[in-house]
């Protein structure tokens, strides 16, 4: 069998399947930082929960993380406040389920930095 792999049809094909490479790609990062940032957000819920035991829960438990999964980023001291934070402004899991998280985590500590207001922020 010939078939000539320079054929509109052959090219056709290889961009169709590029496109649905880069498509399964995108959702596959879309859907890891959503997984993401409810995970930040359950973390921050747990830390708003106790907020009586002090700052000295949110040490602990960023050195705790850190020993059980030395691998990991972003569990911070810092990135601990910030999920607490995000966790008081987004009460709300669904919100953050539908809305938040079609945007990066970096994103969305620079809205909670920078925008007080939080229909400015929505």
């Amino acid at each position: 069998m010939s078939v000539l792999m320079n054929t509109t049809e052959y090219l056709s094909i290889i961009e169709n399947i590029k496109s649905e490479i880069r498509a399964a790609q995108y959702r596959a990062a879309v859907h890891a930082n959503a997984d993401m940032l409810l995970l930040y957000h359950d973390i921050g819920c747990v830390i708003n929960e106790h907020k009586s035991w002090g700052n000295k829960f949110i040490d602990n438990l960023a050195t705790d993380i850190r020993i059980a999964f030395p691998e990991s980023k972003g569990y911070s001291v810092r990135n601990l406040k910030y999920m607490a934070k995000f966790a008081e402004i987004y009460p709300n899991r669904e919100f953050v389920q539908q809305v938040v998280a079609q945007i990066p985590w970096g994103h969305n500590i620079v809205l909670l930095d920078k925008v007080a207001d939080m229909d400015e922020r929505k």
